[in-house]
């Protein structure tokens, strides 16, 4: 065979040779042909870091041959003649997948297959199915000839013999029916499939551009210890709330000890949650440090990420946290910034804060840019900060998954909340008993009630607006954007007005949050009234003597008492529930939450005068179980679980695959379903990253920022802003604001004020 020498354009080899053998030799490209690799060298490169990730879990067997079998596909004639010549485009992720299943190995097609664009369905023998890219297509494809002949791999790899000394994955697929069985297999073969991308991108890296630059972190007993030299400024407590959370800390350093599973850890509101859960998940995988080692905070709203995360830097250290969500900008963090940005790509860091939209999406998606983390999600004590966030709707996806990696993949679950969810029935549904660390919690919400409940029955706008104004400092909280517009024109000509929804965009509301909290600091007694909806509820520090709170569900009214005499200035803060005269239109389930909650407060009531007793255990406990029943149906809206638990077969002989929709379950499972469009606000501040936006230049670093400028809004809503002319598309689902007037400093999106303007015009 000819022999010919290629120089490579651009970077060089590992070792920095500029010259390599082709025509003999089979290689691998890197960055669309920019370098050059022996294929043999990346395919045994990439089994042994896949074997590696995915040894916690037992699976190294099986992620080693789909290290070696993912790009098989390239010794085909035309496949290098791609990489050294400029040929035509080859598919080459088939011809792994079609050997594995050949081998029996059909869980193992769906990694290689997807290794690049994605995990696919598995499809039917419909034409439609065909015609769709799944993999039972692609794989008649290549038995029919349609792909190049790869078999030139056969004289460097034998993958009949790799499969042969296989040992399966050490997790249980039989856990007491068919149903649950089939879903863990699909997880395992997500899990297979992470390991294998992250490999494939890592070592791709490497010979790129020499090893990355790691977060320099620690080990957790080192950060363990840091975490106790803080707490121990608290011994001995000094005050009776300090007692109280001390008292906290010490149940979770006892349960620390406890076997791996799934705990609740219920604490009032000002009881000290979070350094808590962080004592506990230290020392439980420092307990169990030979299955764990990384500890994973999800958290629903950024506004708490931001707080938390900012804590823990402080206690651990920065290299030691990383924090990861949407609004989140690396590039303000100098030189660390790309090192947190590599680590967040994978979530390599012993401490991760992340959102419950990052964690579940992830676990559910068939995309390899967010399966990539999974595999390090094995071996996590995962607490989910606010617990009772997570949405009704995907509950029944939320938890499964949550069990499975509590049953298979060496993890704990510590759901952490003042108002903790009924979810005891749904993890024992999947082989999970839920523990309490907090051994007789009501004591403890008893001595740090700060507020007493009020019934204010029915109240009109007006009536409501003048009750807020009585006082110096008041918070109202509505379950309705429109009303809280409504509220705040009513207030805003006083001093010490603000507003708080999501119509505002998320650096607009942290502008207006610190200003708030400036007037709410100690020593102050300027006046503050807010009017918001509930994205102020958890987890924001803020402190009022008075609230008012339009009837919602239970869980939602007890938040809202955590922002009342938080700091207990008061011998008692007064927590107003009232029934708005106006029928706003509110979300259905706001609607369901609020009906349980009445018919809870109503039996509740009966021996109570004048007097709301929702914060008791018991009722927030009754409250969850009755709107769980109520809304059985609904816990899983799209059918994802059902669509990745029923077994399907399709094809006979060698064609034989067991059809899996990894590809629709992905694009059916959403955290965040409640707006349809996003809308970006343009302004002076992000000129250059606006116009990046739209000339379709926009980097993710771009996306990132712009994320803090934007705006969810309903159907409704983008298509008057679309009549009117105030805003127009970018791409996708996304949209900028191009007239200013439409974004008001006091409220924010104002939809409502296009309506008038074109009525005034008329």
């Amino acid at each position: 065979m000819h022999i010919v020498l290629l120089r490579l354009g651009g970077k060089a080899g590992k070792k920095g040779r500029n010259w390599v053998m082709g025509g003999a030799q089979q290689y691998v490209s890197h960055a669309a042909g920019d370098c050059l690799e022996p294929l043999s060298d990346h395919l045994r490169e990439v089994s042994e870091m896949a074997a590696h990730f995915a040894r916690p879990f037992g699976g190294e067997d099986w992620a080693a041959v789909v290290g070696m079998a993912h790009d098989i596909g390239k010794y085909s004639r035309e496949f290098q003649n791609r990489i050294l010549h400029g040929g035509k485009i080859v598919n080459h992720t088939t011809a792994g997948a079609e050997e594995l299943n050949s081998l029996g190995f059909w869980q193992l097609a769906y990694c290689v297959s997807g290794h690049h664009g994605g995990l696919p369905n598995g499809g039917t023998t419909s034409i439609e199915s065909l015609e769709k890219g799944t993999l039972f297509s692609r794989l008649q494809d290549c038995r029919k000839g349609k792909n190049p002949d790869y078999s030139a791999f056969r004289q460097e790899i034998d993958l009949a013999s790799m499969a042969r000394r296989m040992k399966p994955p050490s997790i249980k697929l039989n856990q007491g029916d068919a149903f649950s069985a089939w879903y863990s297999m699909q997880f395992l073969i997500r899990m297979v499939f992470s390991c294998l991308v992250d490999a494939d991108f890592l070592c791709t890296e490497r010979f790129m551009a020499g090893e990355r630059h790691h977060l320099q972190y620690e080990v957790l007993p080192a950060l363990c210890e840091k975490l106790e030299q803080k707490l121990s400024s608290f011994y001995p407590p000094k005050s009776f709330v300090n007692v109280k959370r001390c008292e906290v800390l010490d149940a979770c350093l006892r349960a620390a000890s406890w076997e791996p599973g799934v705990f609740s850890l219920t604490v009032p509101t000002g009881g000290g949650k979070t350094f808590a859960s962080l004592r506990f998940a230290l020392n439980h995988a420092i307990r169990h440090e030979n299955a764990m080692r990384r500890i994973i905070y999800a958290i629903p709203y950024t506004s708490i990420i931001d707080q938390n995360a900012k804590e823990f830097r402080r206690v651990l250290g920065n290299e030691n946290v990383l924090e990861h969500h949407a609004n989140f900008d690396f590039d303000d963090q100098g030189e660390l910034g790309e090192r947190l940005r590599l680590a967040a790509e994978n979530w390599d860091a012993p401490v991760v804060v992340t959102t419950n939209v990052q964690l579940f999406e992830s676990l559910y998606s068939n995309r390899t840019s967010q399966c990539r983390k999974l595999h390090n999600i094995a071996g996590s004590v995962i607490v989910l900060d606010e617990a009772q966030m997570i949405p009704t709707e995907q509950l029944q996806p939320c938890i499964r998954a949550l069990a499975e990696l509590v049953n298979n993949y060496n993890c704990s679950v510590v759901l952490c909340t003042a108002t903790q969810p009924a979810l005891d029935f749904l993890f024992e549904k999947y082989g999970c008993t839920v523990r309490e660390i907090i051994s007789d919690a009501q004591p403890l919400f008893n001595a740090l009630e700060r507020v007493c409940y009020k019934d204010a029955g029915v109240l009109s706008d007006e009536e409501l607006a003048n009750s807020l104004l009585r006082y110096r400092q008041s918070l109202c909280i509505v379950n309705s954007r429109r009303q809280a517009r409504q509220i705040y024109g009513l207030i805003k000509y006083g001093e010490g007005a603000f507003h708080l929804t999501t119509s505002m965009h998320a650096d607009h509301r942290r502008h207006v949050l610190a200003e708030i909290k400036r007037r709410m600091s100690d020593g102050s007694n300027e006046p503050c009234h807010v009017v918001a909806t509930s994205l102020v509820e958890a987890g924001v520090n803020l402190d009022f003597p008075v609230v008012y709170r339009a009837f919602a569900g239970i869980d939602s009214i007890v938040q809202a008492a955590g922002r009342c005499n938080r700091e207990g200035k008061l011998d008692r803060g007064t927590v107003y529930v009232f029934q708005p005269e106006r029928d706003y239109r509110i979300p259905r389930g706001i609607n369901q939450k609020r009906a349980v909650a009445q018919l809870i407060s109503q039996d509740l009531a009966k021996d109570a005068s004048n007097s709301v007793p929702l914060g008791a255990l018991s009722a927030i406990d009754q409250y969850f179980r009755h709107l769980y029943k109520l809304r059985d149906k609904e816990l899983d809206a799209k059918g994802v679980l059902e669509m990745l638990s029923t077994r399907k077969i399709i094809g006979e002989g060698r064609s034989t695959l067991y059809s899996i929709p990894f590809a629709d379950a992905s694009r059916d499972f959403s955290i965040i379903e409640d707006a349809s469009a996003t809308v970006i606000v343009a302004s002076d501040a992000n000129e250059e990253d606006v116009r990046a936006l739209r000339s379709g230049e926009a980097s993710r670093a771009t996306m990132r920022r712009l994320s803090r400028c934007a705006v969810g809004v309903y159907e409704f809503d983008l298509r008057m802003l679309l009549e009117s002319g105030a805003a127009s598309p970018v791409n996708g689902n996304v949209y900028v604001l191009d007239d200013a007037s439409a974004y008001s400093e006091e409220i924010g999106l104002d939809v409502d004020a296009l309506e008038e303007g074109k009525g005034v015009f008329l």
